[in-house]
């Protein structure tokens, strides 16, 4: 059981006192809500057109032919390393940014009390 002079129980369960007294000066909750905001744009993004959806169909379509010989179907605008290094780069955007994400949640889960 939980001390209750360490934990305060709060509508959201107990929590761990000290670790929500250092958050409530320190945790800016807006920056959640900005997260929010980034997602719908990598959500978007990835879905637009000519979006990171879209790249990785044309990616799949380039080397299908060339790696299993399949029959074309269009012309290419760009190379194929030219396009895997943009499927690359969009991707390694993206994991930098829930990788922020993390960073950003992580310190609420100090909230958890330890038994």
């Amino acid at each position: 059981m939980s001390d209750p002079e360490t934990t305060v129980l709060t509508a959201y369960g107990r929590l761990d006192r000290a670790s929500l007294t250092r958050l409530q000066s320190t945790y800016d909750t807006s920056k959640l809500l900005r997260a929010v905001e980034q997602l719908d744009r990598v959500v978007g993004n990835a879905l637009g057109q000519d979006g990171l959806r879209d790249v990785l169909l044309r990616l799949h379509e380039m080397a299908h032919a060339v790696v299993n010989g399949a029959g074309l179907s269009g012309s290419a605008q760009e190379s194929l390393p030219e396009l895997a290094f943009e499927a690359t780069s969009e991707i390694r955007q993206t994991i930098a940014t829930l990788q922020e994400w993390v960073k950003l949640i992580e310190p609420l889960e100090t909230l958890q009390v330890a038994n």
